[in-house]
């Protein structure tokens, strides 16, 4: 139970090297609410919710995320307009944006149901708007606990 949570950084970074390396050879079965070190060490994952288990996965399928592919994309210009070619689409589910710190900057989160089409049309049909550029662009990357939270506030057992 919690083997690494009252330990110094790097008492706790040592516990976790052991944890990594014996994992390779046997089960290791631990409890914690340090969903970063479940992360690090772990090959599956079952997440309780008020004592019952309602998710149970290799941590790979776990952090691909309960709602579909998502993508971050960055543009300078009219983020509006990108956001407004892309909520269209029958393959993106929702599309959230938020001015940067740079005001002409603006990033977009696109989820997705059709991964095939979002790479094939996505950025053609933000480029397609000559007063828009693309700063960055990359799958999201889910860490644990935006999944726990996901599964756990949305009820979406796995």
């Amino acid at each position: 139970d919690e083997p690494a949570a009252a330990l110094d950084p790097m008492g706790r970074r040592d516990v976790l090297e052991v944890m990594a390396r014996l994992r390779k050879h046997t089960t290791i079965f631990y409890s914690t609410h340090i969903l970063d070190d479940v992360q690090r060490v772990s090959d599956n994952v079952a997440i309780l919710n008020h004592g019952q288990l309602v998710a149970q996965a290799p941590i790979e399928e776990l952090l691909a995320g309960t709602t579909g592919a998502a993508y971050t994309l960055t543009v300078r210009g009219d983020g509006q307009a990108a956001q407004q070619a892309l909520q269209g689409q029958p393959w993106v589910t929702a599309v959230s944006g938020h001015p940067n710190h740079t005001p002409s900057h603006t990033t977009l989160q696109i989820n997705v149901n059709d991964e095939a089409a979002a790479e094939d049309q996505l950025l053609r049909l933000v480029l397609a708007n000559r007063q828009t550029a693309v700063t960055a662009f990359g799958r999201k990357k889910y860490d644990l606990e935006e999944v726990f939270m996901q599964i756990v506030e949305g009820g979406q057992a796995k």
